[in-house]
């Protein structure tokens, strides 16, 4: 191959794109879906049951929120984590392998086909784990100091008051904590950014050469000497055009299908058919985005190998195994083809139907307002859960936790720090000691001397004029809480009116334990296994692991979604249309508003809006 050491990176990328892209595009393409119906199929549902198995056997059935770091940090977490990590990788690298199988096939004048690439692929596959291994174990090796310092760091600066206080006051500690954060997370990100480039040519060292992992990392570290910064740059450089053209054109593709369907006639007859070809013209140039970003960034890893080899005087790593493999393979092609577009085909009319069948046009989400109407009162305050009932809210969720006394009180972070500038922690003041603070000045003069209030008074306020979202907040020095909790609910006969959440997964299956007939929530921001194997009555979960998946599966589990904090319109859009049952908000208001005006469109207005949102996921 001829010497391309000082070619541009634009000539770099038309090269890779002209010369092997194209001639070769059909392989790439065949490649490319049959591997990922072989992952779908097969590869993905195993990782994901050996992950389950390992969660298992370290005694949990859920890890969520602080649990993960719990279960991460124990020893079968950590084989867990390594082997779930590894298996991801596997799939990748076994992805990326098959393409540079076909490309450093095709530059040393010897192409082969789509099915060779994917046979050698998955023969590798166990080459490709170990490898994988390999490089999560010595990543966190490396990255274990900035963990550590990370870790200690938060201990030393968050001792001293609540991290909510820090970061809405930002006092010194704050901009310590921040220079901080961003120094170690810059200094892990280079390290990654490095190891990542010293070990690009592993793959194909490994599927081109034979070699064993160790050894592939370690001669990929030694070709990446003389290169290194030019590699990245490149790489880097092709990895942001890619994100950046990529999501310009869908931009483009999205306002135009808005203006498109927003000019069409009140008419179901033209609007469907027309909408399902938006849809389509936007999943095709989807996965034309990301199979050309894809298969470049392979292309360019080649050509880097095969020119640094042919600059060391090295012959062409490339071999073909099996010598009847084309011949059998050619005999069967078709009907593998067949088959795989038959079930493509089956799986495709499957999902048509079920999306049809689960079509709902209507509205059917309730309106929690966070911490009150806490955008127009002071957050957990009696006056924020009043403005809630004004605004039209179905739920305010508050937050409550003991004094030193026992009493349930309405309060979200650890100390009185942020809101009555007492530093002092909840768990070492009684109650007497705090009903006299100001905990309204803070948010406004408007209300000065609004007291920090228990839970038996929100309940007062609250009966029969807003249901209750109780959050149990467990700060490592509750007494019973949960008990103490319950108690009040019952002494007051507001079962049927409330709902307890918590993040701590036992604190919820306590208050089954108590009593069953209180309608129970988990909130989860991140979770290992399957989150709808917990005993509970629905799930608040943070909005960014919330998708159409997750719904549908919460619907299969007969399971209620409920989603936090949304306070945008388009985000509120876009979740009603996803079909959660509960948005939580400070914008309560906005929400009620929204939903009204809502009611008032017309079948095909709600299915214009829905298609706007698949267009947009």
């Amino acid at each position: 191959m001829e010497n391309r050491q000082h070619v541009s990176f634009f000539n770099l990328i038309s090269h890779s794109f002209k010369d092997v892209l194209l001639p070769q595009f059909s392989q790439f393409a065949l490649y490319d879906i049959f591997f990922k119906i072989v992952s779908a199929s097969i590869l993905g549902p195993l990782v994901a049951w050996v992950s389950r198995r390992l969660l298992s056997a370290a005694g949990y059935q859920l890890a969520s929120n602080e649990q993960i770091f719990t279960f991460v940090f124990s020893p079968i977490g950590l084989v867990a984590f390594a082997v779930g990590s590894a298996s991801a990788l596997a799939i990748l690298f076994a992805e990326q392998a098959g393409f540079i199988f076909i490309a450093a096939h095709s530059m040393a004048g010897r192409p082969v086909k789509y099915y060779q690439a994917l046979w050698h692929s998955l023969k590798k596959i166990s080459t490709l784990f170990e490898l994988g291994l390999l490089q999560i174990v010595r990543y966190l090796v490396y990255l274990i100091p900035f963990l550590a310092i990370g870790g200690i760091a938060y201990v030393i600066l968050t001792s001293g008051h609540d991290v909510n206080y820090l970061i809405s006051e930002r006092p010194p500690t704050f901009w310590v904590g921040a220079v901080t954060a961003v120094l170690l997370g810059a200094g892990a990100a280079w390290v990654v950014v490095v190891l990542f480039v010293r070990w690009i040519f592993s793959v194909p060292i490994c599927m081109l050469e034979n070699k064993k992992p160790a050894d592939a990392l370690k001669e990929s570290r030694l070709l990446m000497r003389t290169d290194f910064l030019k590699i990245t740059l490149i790489l880097a450089g092709w990895g942001l055009l890619t994100v950046v053209s990529s999501a310009l054109i869908l931009q483009v593709l999205a306002s135009a299908s808005a203006f498109i369907l927003g000019s069409l006639a009140d008419n179901l007859t033209i609007i469907l058919p027309v909408t399902g070809i938006l849809l389509a013209v936007y999943v095709l140039l989807a996965a034309v985005a990301s199979f050309v970003g894809f298969a470049i960034f392979c292309l360019l890893v080649t050509h880097f190998y095969t020119d640094i080899r042919t600059r060391n005087g090295l012959p062409a790593a490339v071999y073909l195994e099996d010598t009847g493999l084309r011949a059998n393979f050619a005999i069967k092609k078709r009907r593998i083809i067949w088959v795989a577009a038959l079930a493509i085909l089956a799986g495709a009319t499957a999902s048509s139907y079920a999306l049809v069948e689960n079509l709902n046009i209507g509205d059917r989400v309730a309106v929690t307002a966070h911490r009150g109407s806490s955008k127009s009162a002071p957050e957990n305050s009696l006056s924020a859960v009043k403005r809630a009932i004004a605004d039209g809210a179905d739920f305010a969720e508050i937050d409550v936790q003991e004094t030193a006394d026992g009493v349930v009180v309405l309060l979200h972070d650890t100390d009185l720090m942020r809101i009555a500038a007492l530093d002092r922690k909840i768990w070492e003041v009684a109650y007497d000691d705090i009903k006299s603070l100001d905990a309204g000045s803070w948010f406004s003069p408007e209300f000065k001397g609004e007291p920090i209030p228990t839970l038996g008074d929100v309940i007062d306020a609250a009966r029969g004029k807003i249901k209750l979202n109780i959050e149990l907040k467990f700060n490592g020095h509750e007494k019973d809480l949960v008990k103490r909790t319950v108690d009040v609910i019952k002494s007051k006969n507001f079962e049927s009116e409330c709902i307890l959440t918590s993040l701590n997964y036992a604190g919820i299956l306590r208050v089954k334990d108590l009593d069953p007939g209180l309608k129970t929530g988990l909130i989860v921001f991140k979770a290992v296994g399957n989150i709808f194997d917990a005993p509970t009555d629905f799930y608040s979960l943070s909005s960014k692991i919330v998708t159409s998946d997750t719904i549908r599966s919460a619907d299969h589990h007969d399971k209620a979604i409920h989603v936090w904090t949304i306070n945008d319109l388009n985000t509120m859009t876009y979740f009603i249309e996803l079909g959660v049952d509960n948005i939580i908000t400070d914008y309560p208001a906005k929400l009620v508003e929204l939903l009204r005006q809502r009611a008032n469109l017309s079948d095909v207005e709600r299915l214009l809006l829905k298609a706007g949102n698949w267009i947009k996921q």
